[in-house]
């Protein structure tokens, strides 16, 4: 850890004399209720926020149509606006849509307001607009990066070149041959370097390698927090379940949540499914989420599947809880808020090794990390589980007691590794 967190942390009366830090968060996304984990982040810290005025006054842009203020409290606020060019305008099955254009007028009159600017991804026009309006303003960039966007870009243009040309010899000249969703996620990669090469500070984020030449720019890894009330064991109830969502009773429920996509490693969890319904363990698969992996779904597993699309946190909370084991094999996921919640809740995880939440919670002895890219392996698994109802039991108290000893509630990742970040920043500029 850098001196930067240290000296950061070990001064909170020092911070508390100064103003309030003037701090614009870029979001390059859309806020809207279906939204995934790296938007629901940031709504969690500027709600942890509000509780703070006298150390930040904090807005965090996202992309809406109309453009408009949504005020938290007279010192944090969500800014809307509509994107420049989005990804909307050119292709619609895509997980989340973003801002292409290289510069944001609008966004750009925003930052003159701020003591520094945070990025939350290095590709796209919120991201471009900052550096560009950085360097010429001298305004301090704070960077943590959320996604593993050149892998999720790759799996994501693979799926399209599928839908597109099918499976035969077109496929295969641009996927093989030509290695487009390859050549792709390489100019991503390349354009994350440049940015975190040009960057004030830059939070810890998957791509640890891509942060070794930061020196003393490198700031901590920046965590995920939870809301240790709303998700807790406390909330689970079976019988509501079963009877919300029209479950089987006496069937092992595995649950996801998060988007129905490729991009996240959805199809895996049908042929797990499979495989262990065929070893004639009662499964079944809950999903909490949207996107164009649910037809897929509904189709191949049919009764041994419910699709509940998006729920609030209350349901999702008691879902949770509700359930026996949370199945989550994306590998391009950061943060994971959804694995983290659920172990919150009680619920023992199977995560895909690779992904940054994997790496996170590695000595949870509620969480296995198992590959990627092998069914077997996630369905044996759920099968030695499945005959073992006290080793779940002895789990669920295992993933509870990890999540009170090494999560940090949202206002501690504020707290402990945003504000000595941005104090460290501003004072670089003065």
């Amino acid at each position: 850890m850098s001196a930067l967190a240290t000296t950061g942390a070990m001064r909170p009366a020092a911070v508390r004399t100064l103003p309030p830090i003037k701090v614009g968060v870029l979001v390059d996304l859309t806020l809207a209720p279906h939204a995934g984990g790296h938007v629901k982040c940031w709504q969690r810290l500027a709600e942890a926020a509000v509780a703070y005025p006298d150390e930040v006054d904090l807005t965090v842009h996202f992309n809406g149509t109309p453009a408009r203020c949504i005020e938290l409290s007279p010192s944090v606020r969500y800014e809307l606006m509509p994107p420049v060019l989005s990804t909307r305008r050119l292709v619609q099955n895509v997980p989340d849509h973003t801002d292409l254009a290289p510069w944001h007028p609008r966004l750009a009159r925003h930052l003159a307001a701020y003591d520094v600017i945070h990025t939350t991804d290095a590709y796209f026009c919120y991201a471009r607009t900052a550096m560009r309006y950085g360097r010429r303003h001298d305004v301090p960039v704070v960077s943590s990066i959320h996604t593993n966007t050149p892998e999720y870009a790759r799996i994501t243009l693979c799926r399209m070149l599928t839908r597109v040309l099918g499976d035969g010899a077109a496929y295969r000249v641009a996927n093989d041959t030509l290695a487009l969703p390859q050549r792709v996620s390489g100019v991503l990669a390349r354009r994350l370097d440049r940015h975190l090469e040009r960057v004030t500070f830059s939070l810890g984020h998957y791509g640890e390698e891509n942060v070794a030449a930061l020196g003393d720019r490198q700031g901590p890894s920046l965590r995920r927090g939870v809301d240790h009330r709303l998700f807790s064991p406390e909330r689970r109830d079976r019988a509501w379940f079963e009877h919300r969502f029209g479950l089987p009773a006496a069937s092992l429920i595995v649950m996801y949540a998060g988007k129905l996509n490729a991009g996240k490693n959805v199809p895996l969890l049908v042929s797990v499914i499979e495989r262990v319904a065929a070893c004639g363990v009662p499964v079944h698969l809950f999903c909490a989420g949207a996107g164009e992996e649910r037809e897929n779904i509904a189709a191949r597993l049919g009764r041994l599947a419910t699709c509940a699309g998006p729920l609030t946190q209350e349901e999702l909370a008691r879902a949770y809880a509700s359930a026996d084991l949370f199945a989550f094999p994306s590998v391009i996921d950061e943060s994971g808020n959804a694995a983290v919640e659920a172990l919150a809740c009680g619920l023992p995880a199977l995560l895909a090794a690779g992904s940054g939440v994997a790496l996170r919670v590695a000595d949870c002895a509620a969480a296995a990390v198992l590959p990627g890219d092998d069914p077997s392996a996630w369905a044996a698994a759920i099968v030695d589980l499945a005959g073992a109802p006290a080793r779940r039991a002895e789990l669920r108290r295992a993933s509870r007691a990890y999540i009170e000893a090494r999560v940090p509630s949202w206002a501690q990742v504020l707290t402990e590794d945003l504000l000595p970040v941005w104090r460290g920043a501003a004072a670089r500029r003065a």
